[in-house]
């Protein structure tokens, strides 16, 4: 297996630095007359805080904080009652300090901070296991508690620290996703583009594949505007989930259309809309790269594939778009025949498949397009211009020719700043 070696990201290097702060306050409260603690619990505090996320810094600080001050109180109350018994039996210690575990968790329990549930028990056992013959085990306890805050304070505030930058908030950036975002990615790459959104870049995604497909790839991303999907023919709310806008076929092109696929002993994918839901309609499949498709594709929650006996073929079917999978040669006959018979009452586009030897063929409105939806959505947002990522040169007005996936996280990144420049 071929190794890769990323770049050292900005997590890697908060978290040194984190530690590197624990350290030095400790050498600093080593000078000081209130004790010095150990520096491990403040390192693995300021740790657990670093994270991609602000929301998430705090909520990992609130659930240290929770736990250790939980786990705390009942390690002094530990030491309180067997120094009051006078137990000294390190077997029985260490047998009554398992039961004690069960109100530890059922407190964390009841306060509805399961989360923290994990810090409430190790703070406990770090007291009750390893201080209680301490000639003076509480002040033990003291510095935990204090290491443990000194490692969130510093954890919270290297993760949440950020050059100030400005970063344009009036333009539309709108980006392609095979290869310009899919390819090559990593987390880095949803991290960073979150981030962008949370600070009011307007970023969207225009593509030829469904809501589904898209949904699927990018999950995880933050995305907050509509984005355009299926070649142009409609745009998608990713957060209502609904589609806000939809270019049809005419029913006499539709019609003409499935007439002359079916006159080339082929077959088609009709994807209609029905209210709010999208329905394929099927018929019997011509070759093994519909069925694998099919197969592939039919138990997605997103997809509503309804086979063509059911059809009710009336005046108010509304077809987005037409796709036909085939060999290429039979391709480009029935792509030349409908170019033919339809003219430019018809979009027609071809694209590889992911099956060898074998070719996507879709036929859409010709209103149907990416630059008309950009324009409605550009209103939608509110946004001054657009800026468009793509991998086809001259097409876009950002060339993507590197990969995609991180390279065209980190252009935006450059482009979006105030001042920034393609």
């Amino acid at each position: 297996m071929k190794l890769t070696f990323p770049p050292i990201g900005a997590r890697i290097v908060k978290s040194s630095i984190a530690v590197g702060l624990c350290m030095v306050v400790y050498f600093i409260r080593k000078l000081l007359p209130v004790g010095n603690g150990i520096p491990f619990y403040g390192a693995l505090a300021a740790l657990w805080c670093i994270q991609p996320y602000s929301d998430t810094t705090k909520n990992n600080a609130l659930q240290r904080s929770v736990g250790t001050l939980t786990g705390a109180v009942y390690g002094l109350l530990f030491l309180l009652l067997f120094r009051r018994l006078g137990f000294a039996i390190p077997e029985l210690v260490y047998v009554s300090a398992s039961l004690v575990i069960i109100p530890v968790i059922y407190t964390t329990v009841v306060m509805n901070k399961r989360n923290a549930s994990f810090f409430s028990c190790v703070v406990f056992l770090s007291i009750a296991l390893t201080h209680s013959f301490d000639e003076n085990p509480y002040l033990f306890v003291l510095n935990r508690v204090v290491d443990t805050f000194i490692g969130i304070i510093i954890g919270v505030g290297v993760n949440d620290f950020r050059l100030p930058v400005r970063t344009d908030k009036t333009t539309l950036y709108v980006s392609g996703l095979d290869d310009v975002l899919i390819s090559q990615t990593s987390n880095y790459s949803k991290v960073e583009l979150n981030r962008l959104i949370r600070s009011g870049v307007k970023f969207t995604i225009s593509t030829t594949r469904t809501p589904a497909e898209l949904m699927s790839i990018m999950k995880g991303t933050e995305l907050q505007l509509p984005v355009i999907v299926m070649d142009g023919a409609a745009i998608y709310d990713v957060k209502e989930k609904q589609y806000l806008d939809m270019t049809y076929l005419s029913p006499t092109v539709s019609a003409e259309t499935e007439r002359i696929i079916s006159e080339c002993g082929l077959h088609c994918f009709v994807n209609t809309m029905l209210d709010s839901t999208l329905l394929i309609y099927y018929g019997d499949f011509r070759n093994p790269a519909e069925n694998a498709l099919f197969e592939s594709l039919r138990h997605s929650p997103y997809r509503n594939y309804v086979h063509s006996e059911y059809r009710r073929n009336d005046v108010n079917e509304r077809v987005l778009y037409i796709t036909v999978l085939a060999e290429k040669i039979d391709i480009f006959l029935l792509e030349r025949k409908l170019r033919q018979k339809l003219g430019a009452s018809a979009r027609i586009s071809l694209s590889d498949s992911e099956y060898e030897g074998f070719m996507y063929l879709k036929v859409f409105s010709p209103l149907a397009s990416k630059e008309n939806m950009m324009s409605k959505l550009k209103e939608y947002a509110g946004a001054e211009k657009i800026v468009t990522f793509g991998s086809i040169r001259g097409k876009y007005d950002v060339y993507i020719n590197d990969g995609g996936g991180n390279a065209t996280v980190k252009r935006l990144k450059m482009i979006c700043r105030l001042h920034g420049h393609f």
